[in-house]
This record gives C-alpha cells, structure tokens and sequence, in this order.
C-alpha cells in the first residue's frame, strides 16, 4: 500500500505527411515512516516526412528524508532533453532542504532550497557546459480530494558560477480519477534559461492530455 505508480500513453499516425506522435507519461513512488523515494519518466516524440524530428524527454529520481517540524532533506537527479533548446543533455543533481508548511491527509504545500550542479551537452555546441547554482523552490500537492488531484511546482536556479544567468522549471499536473483506478490527466511543463545554447529558444514547453491507468 506504500507503493504508487501512473502510466499514461499515446500514440497517433496520420497518413499526410506520415507524421507520427508518440508520448509518454509516468511516476513510481514510495513512502516509508522516515523517507519517500519518487520517479518520473515522461518523453514526446513527432516526426514527418522531410522535416525533423521533435523530441523531448524529461526524468527525475528524488529522494527525501523526513526531519523533526517538518522539514526534510532533498537530494534530487534529473535529465532533460528537448528540440527547442538544442538541448542533447543536461544533468542536474541537487542537494537541498525543505519545509512543510502545510502538511495533512490530503494536502502538503513546501519550499526547498539549496545547490545543484548542471552538466550540460548541447546538439549545436561541441563542448560541455559546467555550473554550480543555487535553486529555491515551492511545491503545492493536493490529493485525496474527492476525485480530484493536483500537483504543481516551480524552481528558480540563479548561476553561481555563469554571471547574469538563472533558469526557471515549472510542472502542473491535474488528475481526475476515473473507475476501476484510471484516470484522465491534464499536464503542463515549462523550462526557461535566459542563456540558452546557439540559435536556441529561451523556452520549452509542452502540455498533454492523456488517459492513464494507476496502482
């Protein structure tokens, strides 16, 4: 009963063009008295005759460790990879501490802080950017509630090694549960990096619907 997992998946073919869409979306999670341990996968693949590839694909392994008044420890990894941004690669992996503010049956509400450390590869680059940043963050999840869910949250990571640069990663997850554990999903993710790589967008983002099964 400590254990929790979501599955979505999509996948459409249209004859003009060839175009093909394919997405995926996941979580895997578990909660114990004095820790919790959580995973996400989500990847959007399109392609068509004569044009590009879009891709995009995000991941994540968190970690938290439950302290006296609510607070918590948070060491974090996570992968992004996306078109837009000319991104190939970019490995951050954060060490922080958080706070509850609210923290019931069916609603928690945090702020986090801490360092990170960004690894970098970028498809129209041939070196590999390295940097050191803060990060401050906030997280509201609400469920439980009824057949609703909700779960959203941004964090700022200012550079303390690259003058003048910060980014910005944003999520909203909105779930209504269905019968027999399935449920349709609306979703919404935001990254922003006001330095980004050559001739490269300063924002990606994608927003899903989806049908989805859960344990």
């Amino acid at each position: 009963s400590k254990f929790y997992a979501s599955l979505d998946l999509g996948y459409s073919l249209t004859k003009a063009n060839q175009l093909q869409q394919f997405s995926v979306r996941s979580t895997f999670g578990y909660l114990a008295a004095r820790w919790s341990a959580d995973a996400s996968y989500n990847n959007v693949y399109s392609s068509r005759e004569d044009t590009k590839a879009v891709r995009r694909i995000d991941a994540n392994i968190t970690y938290r460790f439950f302290l006296p008044n609510d607070y918590y420890l948070l060491p974090q990894v996570s992968w992004l990879s996306n078109t837009e941004q000319n991104l190939a690669l970019r490995t951050t992996s954060k060490l922080g501490l958080g706070k509850y503010l609210i923290h019931t049956n069916h609603t928690y509400w945090g702020v986090q802080a801490g360092v990170s450390f960004n690894n970098e590869d970028f498809s129209s680059e041939t070196t590999t950017r390295r940097s050191g940043e803060g990060f401050i963050g906030t997280e509201l999840n609400m469920y439980d509630i009824g057949d609703l869910n909700l779960l959203t949250n941004i964090v700022a990571y200012p550079s303390l090694t690259e003058s003048g640069r910060w980014r910005i990663d944003y999520t909203f997850d909105f779930k209504y549960d269905l019968p027999l554990d399935f449920y349709i999903n609306l979703g919404f993710t935001l990254n922003y990096d006001n330095q980004p790589a050559d001739n490269a967008s300063t924002t990606d983002y994608v927003i899903q619907t989806s049908f989805g099964w859960e344990l």
